[in-house]
């Protein structure tokens, strides 16, 4: 070995010097990153928004937004006592009174119709909406570019769906229909479209059946009212009764059956929407109130004093007024065919002696007057001069759908057949 003390010296040197290298490369990026840290640092506290001292970090500042007010009309409340209770100004009142006169008069006001009032952010009205039924609402507008007040007569936006309904019957069309969660005028409607196949107060039975599609109008999302019922199905005791909503030649909208032919025949079954019968047609009957057995020629149909009675076909009336013989107000409508109507008890009549009257027109109200032990509605058919059963006679059928239309009818059959089927 080696002893040479400048040697050894040496060796230590090289020693020294790759442990130094060492250690320089490990050190390197530590050494370059400082500086950069140390910058980013002294910009972050140059830049950041320290929060107040009174504030939580996590908190925002809530700015002021536009807002609303709504109510209703009360009984013999005016615009002007309402509108200042709200805070607006008697002068900005009369300016959306005067301005709303050529669309609207709000002089007069009805008690429960509903009112809404905008307001911008910072407390300014902008708007004032009166509702005046399911359709239509006046808007009276303040514009600010132009410094005046603006009156319209809106309609609300609704958006039309077509939904499908169907239930079985267990005790009557109503209640199935209630049950459902609908209106009971769906079920007067479907009722209507099948009155002239079925008597809704004697053929329906348990276990019957019935499904329809029905427009329902949406208002900002939410179910407003009803509309048309497009289609509807109905099995009545083994057989099954179809109509489809279309419009006329006329251009009036009524139901037909898939071939064709009118639902509504030339007379309906029955002169009442909503009926039960309280007493048949009878050649023989004990009479209520005089206790001697004669002939009962027509139908009493139980209602409400004031329940709106239709005539059943289109006709001329040739009788209306006081009648002798325990009737009290009558109507007796003349049709074609050799058909005659009656109408007995009424409480009210409203059509006059030769005017001419439509199927389904109201015209008068049940009542109690003459020879009666409650309010009710006598239903008389005459053919050629002779009394007939109001609820066995087949009444001859409407017009059908035409030629020239028969097409388009077959086409709207099978769109809305699918649709039934699609939802079952």
């Amino acid at each position: 070995m080696n002893s040479n003390p400048d040697f050894t010296a040496c060796r230590r040197l090289i020693e020294k010097a790759k442990t130094f290298r060492r250690r320089i490369s490990q050190w390197l990026p530590v050494i370059l990153i400082l500086p950069l840290a140390a910058g980013f640092s002294h910009w972050w506290i140059e830049h950041r928004t320290l929060p107040a001292e009174d504030s939580s970090p996590f908190e925002t500042e809530l700015l002021p937004q536009p807002y609303s007010i709504s109510g209703h009309f009360e009984k013999n409340q005016t615009i002007t006592h309402v509108l200042l209770a709200e805070g607006l100004t008697t002068e900005t009142i009369h300016e959306i009174v005067n301005t709303a006169k050529p669309v609207y008069n709000l002089a007069r006001v009805n008690a429960g119709r509903l009112y809404q009032l905008y307001f911008s952010a910072d407390g300014q009205f902008q708007d004032f909406r009166y509702y005046l039924d399911e359709d239509r609402y006046l808007t009276v507008y303040h514009d600010e570019e132009n410094g005046r007040y603006i009156p319209a007569m809106e309609h609300h936006a609704y958006e039309t769906r077509v939904e499908h309904i169907r239930a079985s019957i267990d005790s009557s069309l109503f209640a199935s229909v209630a049950e459902l969660g609908e209106k009971e005028s769906v079920a007067v409607e479907l009722s209507d479209i099948f009155s002239s196949d079925i008597d809704f107060n004697t053929d329906v039975r348990k276990g019957d059946s019935f499904q329809a599609l029905i427009e329902r109008k949406y208002l900002n999302g939410e179910p407003s009212k009803n509309g048309a019922i497009l289609a509807a199905s109905f099995l009545n005791n083994g057989k099954t009764f179809t109509g489809f909503r279309f419009e006329d030649a006329n251009g009036k909208p009524a139901y037909y059956a898939p071939d064709g032919s009118a639902m509504r025949r030339a007379f309906l079954k029955a002169p009442l929407k909503v009926i039960r019968i309280t007493s048949r047609f009878s050649t023989a009957r004990l009479h209520p109130i005089h206790k001697v057995v004669r002939p009962h020629l027509g139908v009493d149909y139980g209602a409400p004093t004031g329940t709106p009675v239709q005539a059943v076909g289109s006709g001329t009336v040739t009788s209306a007024g006081w009648t002798s013989g325990g009737g009290g107000n009558t109507i007796v409508i003349r049709h074609t065919g050799g058909y005659e109507t009656r109408y007995l008890h009424l409480s009210k009549i409203l059509v006059k002696r030769g005017a001419r009257v439509g199927q389904g027109d109201v015209i008068g109200h049940v009542g109690a007057t003459g020879d009666a032990t409650g309010p009710h509605l006598d239903f008389r058919v005459y053919k050629n001069g002779k009394a007939i059963d109001p609820t066995k006679v087949v009444f001859p059928p409407g017009d059908p759908v035409s030629k020239e239309k028969m097409a388009e009818f077959t086409e709207l059959c099978v769109e809305l057949t699918n649709k039934l089927k699609d939802t079952l």
